[in-house]
């Protein structure tokens, strides 16, 4: 997933413009003379995803972060989103799937890109609200589980929307749906979940660009009203859903809201379907 380039530029408390530089996931303000301006400035902030943080925290007991406490959520940048497809063969839309799923007693699999990634949570979040029983096969990624499905060894697969938009022209799957509640500009026919029959149903994952604790809120602002800024500009948004994104921009206390939301949710419903992490 290339973020590198989607922020460059967010201002300091005395206006000036940092540089922020993603890589792996993580990000810091670069500036010269920074110290001058802010504490520690190379740990200004860091990119998340909720698949990367909230979910692994709600699935171990000894998560070594407390979410509310060591984090201070700055802006919301973006949103993916999953969607589910399946092997020629079978069901093609979500209401005959679901029937045929409810005849095979389990024997069915699904993929995903890991335990505890929010396409997983996304497959459960289906069994739950349809009692269909499916076995899941974790990945590392997205290759090979594409790779099993085309082959015809794996029968659903759960996908971000950035690896299945990179495969919309691919005439040998079948799309079922999407787990957003607004269709992908990059698979405009694939209906979402609640289209296809699911009332409610709606599971993204964020990125989202979080502050350490105790960040002073004179840089929380700057920073947020600053990233909101570019994440507003068209040459971003266009390059986000290029790969797949949806496009956010939300400021400071619109992202502290979501963030707190998940938490309580993810947390919650882990719990109630009994998930743990990998050993």
């Amino acid at each position: 997933m290339q973020v590198d380039t989607l922020f460059e530029r967010a201002k300091l408390p005395d206006g000036k413009l940092a540089i922020i530089a993603v890589a792996h996931g993580r990000i810091a303000a670069i500036e010269d003379d920074s110290a001058k301006l802010l504490p520690a400035a190379a740990h200004v902030d860091h990119v998340d995803l909720a698949g990367a943080l909230v979910i692994p925290a709600a699935m171990n007991a000894n998560y070594p972060l407390d979410l509310i406490r060591d984090f201070t959520p700055i802006s919301l940048a973006a949103e993916f989103t999953g969607v589910m497809m399946v092997r020629k063969g079978l069901p093609a839309t979500l209401k005959e799937f679901i029937a045929y799923a409810k005849t095979r007693d389990g024997r069915l699999n699904f993929g995903s890109s890991g335990v505890g990634s929010s396409v997983h949570l996304a497959a459960e979040l289906l069994m739950k609200e349809t009692g269909i029983k499916m076995q899941h096969v974790p990945y590392k990624g997205g290759a090979n589980s594409m790779t099993d499905l085309l082959a015809g060894t794996l029968d659903v697969l759960f996908a971000s929307s950035p690896v299945a938009v990179g495969q919309a022209s691919n005439k040998a799957i079948n799309f079922v749906a999407v787990t957003s509640r607004y269709r992908l500009q990059g698979l405009p026919d694939v209906p979402t979940m609640e289209e296809a029959g699911l009332p409610g149903f709606d599971v993204t994952a964020w990125m989202g660009v979080l502050g350490p604790a105790r960040l002073p809120d004179a840089v929380r602002d700057l920073l947020s009203a600053s990233l909101v800024a570019i994440a507003s500009e068209p040459a971003t948004q266009a390059r986000f859903r290029a790969i797949g994104f949806e496009p956010l921009g939300k400021d400071a206390v619109e992202f502290n809201q979501l963030y707190r939301a998940d938490i309580k949710r993810w947390t919650e419903f882990v719990k109630e379907r009994g998930l743990k992490e990998e050993p």
